[in-house]
């Protein structure tokens, strides 16, 4: 649908948004290379910006700075063309970065299971995993956010699954979102309103 040259690509941007530890850094670096776009990871985006890392930010100016940060950020990116997003774990649960992005393009979510993602986190530092059980805290936060995440456009599993076929999976299913799109644009006036499908 979109071209650039000789790629020939499904979006001009998209969004990768999941729990911490699903991939989305990783995934979101390797579909932008796939479909020639930028990469932009929402939270180093913020590091270097304001100077600090996330733990240091969470510690020294609260949590409710970091996500007016993030928000800030959300509004800037959604502005962005030619562009794959990697969000923070927490970025797609804010309502009104939701309504942003969702608005701007399509969102991936990236699924993997509380184990994984204790595997993939359990060295690192973040803020929310500083507790006496962080797998159970992994749990209850998944579970919370699991309403949230369902909201996005299109959802990939990412446990136990090879990079590249991640990366394929999605590229197949954008296809299939704009092919979707493309045929509720070309029929313009005469596609059926909300209401009028709601009453079939």
């Amino acid at each position: 649908m979109f071209s650039s040259g000789l790629i020939e690509r499904p979006v001009s941007w998209v969004a990768l948004a999941g729990f911490m530890g699903t991939g989305k850094s990783r995934i979101g670096w390797e579909l932008s290379r796939a479909l020639a776009l930028h990469f932009v990871d929402t939270d180093k985006l913020i590091t270097r910006v304001v100077g600090k890392s996330i733990p240091e930010v969470f510690a020294q100016e609260g949590e409710g700075y970091f996500r007016a940060c993030e928000h800030e950020v959300v509004r800037r990116v959604t502005r962005l063309e030619h562009a794959v997003i990697s969000l923070g774990g927490g970025t797609f649960i804010n309502e009104d970065n939701r309504c942003e992005l969702l608005e701007r393009g399509p969102v991936v979510v990236l699924w993997a299971s509380p184990e994984t993602v204790y595997q993939r986190t359990k060295h690192s530092d973040r803020p929310l995993l500083r507790a006496e059980d962080p797998l159970s805290k992994i749990r209850t936060l998944m579970h919370e956010r699991e309403p949230v995440y369902r909201q996005g456009t299109i959802h990939v599993h990412s446990d136990g699954r090879p990079s590249e076929e991640i990366v394929e999976e999605i590229i197949e299913r954008l296809w299939a979102w704009a092919d979707v799109q493309q045929a509720w644009a070309d029929a313009g006036p005469e596609r059926p309103e909300l209401g009028d499908r709601a009453a079939d």
